[in-house]
């Protein structure tokens, strides 16, 4: 493991066919938004999974940065942001397989770069516990992970966001959701385009009972994802975490358990931004993101053609 001191506040993505779609279009794929951005090369492409009430958009600084040196596809999960509704259903290995098969429909036949964001982590996770064959490097971004089910402190933390995902909902049914949205995107600090369709994704009624189901089965989503072995130590890792009160407990356990992945791994490497917020990566901290993706890109430069370890979804 390689550490890096100069990140985690709690939680409140065939060639051929990529080839043909121009680098910077939004298209669907499948019923799902998929904006991918670069050129096709020998680097894996590098899949961006948004967390809790996320979309496509909360990648917007992070796509165009990493656009510059390969493949790069974010997108919005079933129901949520400008895809259709789901076909199955909130659960993690639901989430998993839904990715699973965006890849298929995306021609996408090498192993990829997977970077999740908060409760994106797990998703990842869970699809990396599933499909190890298919995934070239891991990097975990303030990330929940199945590592967090042995901390009652961050299964407490993870069940109160679950509390906060019901208002909102409840808000939104009460037409009350447009009050809140323009806050929560500022602090992300998307650029005005990302802002305004983020900002919609927001005030739409339907489109949170789904963000808000997603998030009701995070929780037993740690069970499922520890009963399936959890990340695969084989493939390379980065955890990034920090958050602006390093030294809080909940701060400590977050941190803790966000590190594990990575310090698991023979090849880790663990990254920490003191003074990040638990969106900050996304934006004005995104270096480290970039980093992370280039460390991996660059191993899998020099990697076996195939991943070690068994598929085990279906």
């Amino acid at each position: 493991m390689v550490n890096l001191r100069p990140m985690r506040s709690p939680l409140v993505l065939s060639l051929l066919l990529l080839a043909a779609t121009p680098a910077g279009a939004d298209a669907l794929i499948g019923g799902l938004r998929v904006d991918c951005r670069g050129e096709p090369s020998a680097s894996p492409t590098v899949i961006l999974e948004s967390g809790a009430f996320g979309t496509a958009d909360d990648w917007a600084w992070v796509i165009a940065d990493l656009a510059e040196s390969g493949r790069v596809c974010a997108y919005d999960r079933a129901g949520v942001g400008e895809s259709a509704p789901k076909s199955g259903g909130e659960d993690v290995v639901s989430i998993a397989k839904e990715l699973a098969g965006l890849l298929d429909r995306m021609g996408e036949a090498r192993p990829v770069i997977l970077v999740g964001h908060s409760n994106g982590a797990l998703y990842t996770e869970t699809f990396a516990a599933l499909f190890p064959r298919r995934v070239a490097g891991l990097v975990y971004v303030n990330g929940v992970t199945s590592n967090d089910l042995a901390d009652p402190l961050l299964v407490k933390d993870l069940t109160h966001e679950r509390h906060l995902s019901d208002l909102a909902a409840t808000a939104g049914d009460l037409g009350l959701a447009p009050l809140g949205a323009g806050s929560i995107v500022k602090a992300e600090g998307l650029p005005p385009d990302a802002t305004e369709r983020k900002r919609s994704a927001l005030s739409r009624p339907r489109k949170l009972r789904i963000a808000r189901d997603e998030d009701r089965a995070i929780v037993p989503g740690l069970a499922t994802t520890v009963d399936l072995g959890g990340s695969p130590p084989q493939i390379p890792t980065v955890s990034i975490y920090g958050g602006p009160d390093p030294g809080s407990p909940l701060a400590a356990a977050w941190r803790r358990a966000e590190a594990v992945p990575s310090e698991r791994a023979p090849r880790g490497w663990t990254l920490e931004a003191v003074g990040a917020t638990h969106v900050s990566p996304l934006a004005r901290d995104r270096a480290y993101i970039v980093a992370a993706v280039n460390w991996l890109r660059s191993i899998a430069a020099t990697a076996p053609a195939t991943s070690p370890g068994a598929d085990v979804g279906h």
